[in-house]
């Protein structure tokens, strides 16, 4: 094993950039393309497997894969996002590097035993789930190996050359073992050994790059339990994600039809897969408004705040409506017929992800930079918390459908999005009347898809959710039309981040010749 990863980091190492500065475009770059290669291959496998695997297996696989979501953020700790930060501010010493690096890989080691451990007794004497130990023990592993994961140490040392190319070797190597090896309806176990096994090595290879570039140090167990309370602060921050969508799934498992965590689980990667790619554009700007604050330059921050929110509704709310109008379509075409309960699902999660993206601008760009994550914090928990109890509800009531849910989590969200405004108002960081005008704006213009789908769907005369030929020149047809009609609307109407985005394109492309 370690003679096949000294090759693979042999492999990687002649692209290695010999350079003390790293060039920012070229981080930039890697780092999009690292994007783009998480996006571009679950797009390959999932329609794959969806297809491959029968329907009672691939639910079984996202029932145990759900259990082990759940342990496996609580292995790590919150150490991710703190270690970036706490490695980053001693980034100029190298003997202050050792001594965090350390303290938190220590850390690291504890918790994910001990979470491992918790989780393995808690499935051994689970007689409820015979069936589907072997893939609870299989895909738990990850868990266990948790604290080799030391993608923080490359963040901050800005290795993205290094983590693009071992992303792109990962990812090839899983999607040759997946066309290997899963090849009829019961392959569910080979493809949970593929799963953990890939992902395993990549947090071999993050380590043993790092490793080539900090030393460990003796650390005593008091301080180890200092640095905790910290961490478990960020535990709960960067994982108040758990108390909604995970969640729902954790519920939804514990209902008699297994194939309702697959339709919960498909519907989650066609829509979340669209949203993360759009929320890169927003998440760029959280240093230099961070930046701007410390400066007390509220203005700059006030507006490219504006100037933010704008292009990530320009982008995400034409998206959503998109994918609730052709839900079903979407759902089928992605996962084949047999889902097609699920596209009821996919647009109800779209609609969802419309409160989502406001949440996103409130919690992470307006509260949680103006150093007020502890309230953030709490409003996560009092939306949890609700989204507990709305699933209790369903869950005594034996309703386990998907859709029920997610509708939870939409009035969960949705409290948490109220609480944010008040906040927000009452300690006056920033005037939300233009956000919201914005926001209103590209919601009224992209309710005109609506009679553009019917349009569309009587003159190909679509009965059916069977996929054919016809029925995808009906899709791309609307899509296209759409797309067309919204940035027309726009462009009529002297939309300002429409023309800001046109403006950027023609500005690259006179560039580029």
């Amino acid at each position: 094993m370690k003679r096949e990863c000294d090759i693979i980091l042999e492999t990687i190492l002649q692209y290695k950039k010999e350079s003390t500065m790293k060039n920012i475009k070229v981080n930039a770059l890697a780092s999009l393309l690292v994007n783009v290669l998480n996006i571009v291959f679950p797009l390959i496998t999932n329609p794959y497997l969806t297809r491959i695997l029968s329907k009672s297996n691939y639910g079984y696989f996202n029932t145990a894969n759900t259990w082990a979501s759940f342990v496996i953020p609580l292995s790590a700790f919150g150490i991710y996002n703190y270690g970036i930060r706490a490695v980053s501010n001693v980034k100029d010493d190298k003997n202050k590097i050792n001594y965090v690096f350390s303290k938190l890989f220590y850390i690291s080691v504890f918790t994910s035993i001990l979470m491992t451990s918790i989780y393995f007794l808690i499935i051994f004497f689970d007689t409820s789930i015979e069936n589907l130990k072997v893939l609870y023990y299989i895909l738990g592993a990850q868990a266990l190996f948790q604290f080799l994961y030391i993608e923080w140490m490359n963040e901050t040392y800005e290795n993205y050359s290094f983590i693009l190319y071992k992303t792109l070797i990962i990812r090839i190597a899983m999607l040759v073992a997946i066309f290997t090896f899963v090849k009829t309806p019961d392959d569910i176990v080979p493809y949970a050994i593929i799963m953990s096994a890939t992902t395993i090595l990549n947090y071999l290879l993050s380590f043993l790059w790092i490793k080539r570039e900090v030393s460990f140090v003796k650390i005593g167990l008091v301080e180890l339990v200092k640095a905790s309370k910290p961490l478990l602060t960020m535990l709960l921050l960067a994982n108040a994600n758990m108390l909604y969508t995970l969640l729902d799934r954790m519920f939804i498992t514990k209902g008699p039809d297994e194939n309702y965590i697959s339709y919960y689980t498909i519907t989650s990667s066609i829509v979340m897969l669209i949203a993360s790619v759009l929320s890169g554009a927003i998440n760029v700007s959280i240093p230099r408004l961070g930046y701007y604050l410390g400066k007390k330059d509220y203005e700059s921050y006030k507006n490219l705040l504006n100037q933010g929110a704008a292009l990530f509704y320009f982008l995400i709310i034409p998206t959503s409506i998109g994918i609730m109008v052709l839900g079903n379509y979407a759902t089928v075409i992605y996962s084949s017929e047999k889902y097609l309960e699920a596209g009821i699902v996919t647009s109800i999660f779209a609609f969802r992800t419309i409160i989502w993206a406001i949440e996103l601008i409130l919690g992470k760009q307006i509260i949680f930079i103006n150093d007020n994550e502890n309230r953030l914090t709490a409003f996560y928990f009092i939306g949890g918390g609700s989204n507990i109890l709305l699933n209790s509800i369903l869950y005594f009531n034996n309703i386990f459908a998907p859709e029920y849910y997610i509708a939870t989590t939409i009035i969960a969200e949705t409290v948490v999005v109220l609480l944010e405004i008040y906040f927000i108002k009452k300690h006056h960081l920033l005037d939300l009347k233009e956000i919201f005008t914005t926001l209103t704006r590209y919601t009224i213009v992209s309710l005109g898809f609506i009679p553009i789908y019917f349009t569309f769907k009587f003159l190909f005369q679509i009965n059916s959710y069977t996929v054919n030929l016809n029925m995808i020149l009906m899709v791309l047809s609307t899509v296209a039309t759409c797309g067309i009609y919204y940035l027309l609307i726009l462009f009529i109407t002297k939309d300002k981040t429409f023309h800001y985005a046109l403006n950027l394109v023609l500005t690259n492309i006179k560039r580029s010749l």
